[in-house]
């Protein structure tokens, strides 16, 4: 094989595999990243996963009826790199409040920006500084204003109707 085969051969793969990367992580294809909103929800159910995870909720709109909505995670490894342990700190029936960049096509959901735990701790994911950022959440008082979305979750330990 002569050198110029192998450079082409190279390039090659060199692209095929930023493709590949980019194809993955193209999360901004299905969610808006330009805005986060806040959320508070009764969680369901703990997927985690690599190079994701899911965590689902319910929630009960003012009218009475029941939303589920689902948020895309880092891996287990991330996550407990931000602080979190998924086996103690999500605990199904709790009560929790998050911020998340909606999903693009509209559905309930989105990609978990921070979560508050039940100890207070505010804890920040898929951003290069999760202290800045869980911080910046904070002082917006996306978790203390009391403008969570619609609703009225149900109380940790009881089952959604």
């Amino acid at each position: 094989m002569n050198v110029l085969t192998k450079v082409a051969m190279g390039a090659m793969l060199a692209v095929g595999a930023v493709g590949l990367a980019e194809a993955h992580h193209a999360g901004n294809s299905q969610f808006n990243g330009n805005k986060v909103l806040p959320f508070t929800g009764v969680l369901e159910k703990v997927q985690s996963g690599n190079p994701h995870g899911y965590i689902y909720f319910v929630r009960m709109t003012p009218s009475g009826q029941q939303e589920h909505w689902i948020f895309e995670t880092d891996a287990i490894l991330a996550l407990r790199r931000a602080g979190l342990s998924v086996r103690n700190d999500l605990k199904v029936g709790t009560t929790f409040t998050l911020a998340y960049n909606p999903a693009l096509d509209g559905t309930n959901g989105g990609n978990l920006v921070a979560l508050q735990l039940s100890d207070g701790r505010v804890l920040a994911f898929m951003t290069k500084d999760n202290v800045e950022t869980a911080n910046k959440l904070l002082k917006e008082h996306l978790f203390n204003n009391g403008t969570n979305g619609a609703t009225n979750a149900p109380q940790s330990g009881q089952s959604p109707q």
